[in-house]
């Protein structure tokens, strides 16, 4: 469950960051699926790591 967390934790930061760079730029930003569900997988990988240690 702490992985789960933890790997939600930093995918929602990761889009406040993305929407604020948007703001910024005033402009869209389009992630296309083949980009975006390998970052989801990584991002979950990389927080269950860090939970074993």
């Amino acid at each position: 469950m702490e992985t789960l967390g933890r790997g939600c934790l930093w995918l929602i930061i990761g889009v406040i960051g993305l929407m604020l760079l948007a703001l910024i730029t005033q402009s869209t930003i389009n992630i296309p699926w083949f980009i975006f569900i390998p970052i989801v997988i990584l991002v979950f990988w990389i927080a269950s790591k860090k939970s074993k240690k």
